[in-house]
C-alpha cells in the first residue's frame, strides 16, 4: 500500500507520469480503485522516500498539465501526491512551445525538435537571457515530443546560470533507441553574435544535478 500512488483523471483516457527528484519516470497504469474508473496506479519502487515530483497527464485533444508537488509515502494506506508548486507561465512576445498531447517518441529526432523550436520563436542567442529562455523552451519541448527522462542541469551560485539552471545544455538520464543518455550542449558559441542551435555530446548524466521543469 505504502507504494501505491492513485492518480484520477478526466477523461479516463489520459496518460500519466510522475518523475521523481532522483531522476527515475514512473509511468501510470489505468485501473479502477475506490469504486472509480478513471484511477491510474503509479506504484513507487520500494525504498522510495519522501521528496519532490513532477506530475504530467496529458491527452490527446486536450491540453496537458504539469504539476510539482510532494510525494509521500504512507504506512497506514496508499500514498499521496500534494501539491505545493504552481508554476505559471509569463504572458511575453514569445509563446513558450506546448508539448503535443500523448506519449513522447523516442524514435523522434531530438536536435530537429530544438531547432524547431528556435525557428517558430525569436530567442537573442547572443544574450545570457536568450540562451537561458531558448533552453528552457527546447528543454520542453524535447521533454514532450522525444523523452521524459530530458531535463535541465543545476547551476548554482558563482556559476554561469539562467535561473538556476544550465544556459545553453540538457540532460537525458536514460537512453533512447537513437540518442545516448548525457549531457548535451545545444547551443554554440553561446552568448556571441556567431551564437545558434547545436547539439554536442558532453558526457554522461548526473542524476543529482538534473531537474524538470525549470
Amino acid at each position: 500500500m505504502a507504494g501505491e500512488l492513485y492518480i484520477y483523471s478526466t477523461p479516463k483516457e489520459a496518460d500519466v507520469s510522475l518523475t521523481l527528484d532522483t531522476g527515475v519516470v514512473l509511468a501510470g497504469t489505468a485501473c479502477s480503485a475506490n469504486g472509480r474508473d478513471d484511477a491510474h496506479l503509479i506504484q513507487l519502487p520500494a525504498g522510495t522516500t519522501g521528496q519532490g515530483g513532477l506530475l504530467r497527464v496529458t491527452c490527446d485533444g486536450y491540453w496537458s498539465i504539469e504539476h510539482r508537488g510532494l510525494v509521500c509515502p504512507s504506512d497506514t494506506g496508499p500514498a499521496t501526491f500534494m501539491l505545493d508548486d504552481v508554476h505559471l507561465t509569463e504572458q511575453s512576445g514569445v509563446a513558450p512551445p506546448v508539448p503535443p498531447a500523448g506519449k513522447p517518441d523516442p524514435n523522434a529526432d531530438p536536435f530537429a525538435i530544438i531547432k524547431a523550436v528556435y525557428e517558430q520563436g525569436d530567442y537573442d542567442l547572443s544574450t545570457k537571457e536568450g540562451c537561458g529562455t531558448y533552453t528552457e523552451a527546447a528543454c520542453m519541448a524535447i521533454h514532450g515530443q522525444h523523452s521524459l527522462g530530458w531535463g535541465h542541469i543545476s547551476k548554482f551560485e558563482g556559476q554561469n546560470q539562467w535561473n538556476g539552471h544550465a544556459v545553453d545544455a540538457i540532460m537525458l538520464l536514460k537512453s533512447t533507441p537513437n540518442t545516448n543518455a548525457g549531457i548535451y550542449d545545444i547551443i554554440l558559441s553561446t552568448e556571441s553574435p556567431e551564437a545558434e542551435p547545436a547539439w554536442s555530446y558532453k558526457g554522461p548524466p548526473d542524476s543529482e544535478l538534473w531537474y524538470y521543469p525549470a
